[in-house]
């Protein structure tokens, strides 16, 4: 038994590539998350989906602490050990109706993390279910070897329109969420989403998480790619740490939000 996860949860997730749902945060905390995003969206201008990318934690202390929850990360540590970095997160929103969707792919084919163990949580802060257009995974996808191509579409939640091959959609599974839940999925599971049917937003964040001793490869700033030491310690220095924020908004790291994430993609 773990500290979060039955045994039962641990073998299913080495097995299928994913498990869910489990309990993290109260649904009057998600209500309250969804609503420090919907603040920002008025104030900024800026819609959550295309604005709060790689680093949308950084800014807001709700979100900072929710990449620190002790839930969440008693079920990180299950599957990856103590030693627990969080190097990434984003909002997704998908708004009523919108026709917005996500194909099928891998979050491993633009991390550049090696080696490729990494975990992606997925927080509810609103239903995700097949109606709101919630997470569907291949089973055992993590462990195969999986080609894509880009393919962009305007209605594709993903710019570049990453889409693996020859996927047989037959064996998908949903991973719906109540707010609050989340789901977690290794970096190498397929998984894609369908539109938003219903007639309020589907919003939940992902967050991403590894070992210290995991290297970005793909990081084109200067010095050491940055992350947050979230539990246990780090032996290995392949990592610099950002100062995860207390206050409900912080402009300036709202900025630097900005530069780590044009740096990670090359755009200095």
């Amino acid at each position: 038994m773990g500290k979060h996860l039955s045994e039962t949860q641990i073998a299913e997730f080495k097995e299928k590539g994913f498990i869910y749902p489990m309990n993290g945060i109260s649904a009057d905390e998600a209500a309250a998350c969804r609503a420090d995003i919907e603040h920002y969206e008025r104030d900024t201008g800026s819609h959550a989906q295309f604005s709060l990318t790689l680093k949308a934690h950084m800014p807001f202390g709700r979100l900072c602490r929710l990449i620190a929850n002790d839930k969440i990360l008693d079920a990180v540590e299950d599957l990856i050990g103590p030693n627990i970095i969080c190097w990434g997160s984003s909002i997704f929103a998908k708004d009523a109706g919108d026709g917005k969707w996500i194909s099928w792919h891998a979050d491993t084919y633009y991390y550049g993390l090696v080696p490729q163990e990494s975990l992606t949580l997925w927080v509810a802060f609103t239903p995700a279910n097949p109606n709101t257009g919630c997470l569907r995974c291949i089973p055992g996808s993590h462990l195969t070897n999986t080609e894509f191509d880009n393919e962009p579409n305007p209605d594709n939640l993903l710019i570049r329109g990453q889409t693996t091959k020859n996927v047989d959609e037959t064996v998908s599974e949903f991973m719906p969420l109540e707010p609050g839940q989340f789901s977690i999925h290794h970096e190498c599971t397929v998984h894609g989403s369908e539109p938003n049917q219903s007639h309020d937003r589907r919003i939940g964040m992902s967050i991403h998480y590894a070992t210290p001793s995991t290297k970005q490869t793909k990081w084109h700033g200067e010095g050491k790619p940055v992350a947050s030491l979230v539990r246990g310690k780090d032996r290995h220095g392949n990592w610099d740490y950002e100062k995860l924020t207390d206050v409900d908004y912080d402009p300036v790291i709202a900025a630097h939000m900005v530069k780590v994430r044009e740096e990670f993609l090359g755009r200095r």
